[in-house]
């Protein structure tokens, strides 16, 4: 069964896979600071399905969804820009949000906004708020 490890970033949950090796091997690019570092025990087996939007064509503000997760709570979105740094993040109990919070955001409002390069990651949490799911980082692009 493929295992996936959980790295933090400024904070945030994100995913890697592991491949069984020491606590140091898996890290993942980002700013450069403890992002190999696991979260909790290290490894969930559950990973989260991706839905949309797609990696290119993507849109300045999408609407980001994915699957739902058995026990899951709450799920809590993280977008990245190209160098790895958290520009939004999300927490709630919906399958899909769009990027700001708000639909049919007017592209000249104010507001975060997908850049080329991005990547974004979901992570499902039980009731507890501990991580029962979570997907790997996925690209996207505008």
């Amino acid at each position: 069964m493929r295992r996936l490890r959980l790295f933090t970033l400024a904070g945030l949950v994100l995913l890697g896979a592991c491949t069984g090796g020491g606590a140091g091997d898996g890290g993942m690019a980002g700013d450069g600071g403890n992002v190999d570092e696991p979260i909790g025990e290290g490894t969930v087996e559950a990973a989260i399905e991706l839905t949309a939007p797609p990696e290119e064509g993507a849109g300045q503000t999408p609407t980001f969804q994915w699957e739902p997760v058995e026990g899951a709570a709450a799920y809590r979105l993280v977008v990245l820009d190209a160098e790895g740094r958290a520009v939004w993040a999300w927490e709630g109990p919906d399958t899909s949000v769009a990027l700001g919070g708000v639909l049919d955001r007017p592209e000249a409002s104010e507001g975060p906004v997908l850049t080329p390069g991005s990547a974004w990651s979901v992570a499902a949490l039980d009731a507890d708020g501990h991580v029962v799911a979570a997907s790997p980082l996925r690209s996207a692009s505008p």
